[in-house]
């Protein structure tokens, strides 16, 4: 009777151990899901920006918003950032023609995470 209980045990613990993995399997899949959503977003920003070097400046972003909040091509993609990453702000920089994008996300009970994407675009 005792040999059965102690296989029991041992079977419970490793049924446990499992559940454990499963969910940190689960954690780390959505954060992996989550940093290729914030790289497409600063790549799509980009492309736009390429696409658009006169109205560089109307990119500007602090606070979560555009500095020209009737520049459509910004605030579509502002609001895509708050609509793909939970709690997400975007900044972005423009120093020259050097331009800065930082993208901030956080899950629920967990610490914040960041994005950091620089590079230059040549009118």
């Amino acid at each position: 009777m005792i040999e059965v209980l102690v296989a029991v045990l041992l079977f419970m613990l490793g049924i446990l151990a499992l559940v454990g993995l499963n969910a940190t399997m689960n954690k780390n899949v959505t954060q992996a899901k989550l940093r290729g959503e914030a790289s497409f977003l600063a790549n799509e920003l980009i492309g736009r920006m390429w696409a658009d070097t006169p109205n560089l400046a109307k990119y500007v972003v602090t606070d979560a918003a555009c500095s020209d909040t009737s520049y459509a091509n910004c605030t579509q993609w502002v609001a895509k950032v708050q609509h793909a990453l939970p709690s997400g702000r975007a900044t972005v920089e423009l120093a020259g023609s050097t331009i800065d994008i930082t993208l901030n996300w956080a899950m629920p009970g967990e610490a914040p995470s960041a994005l950091q994407v620089s590079t230059n675009i040549n009118p």
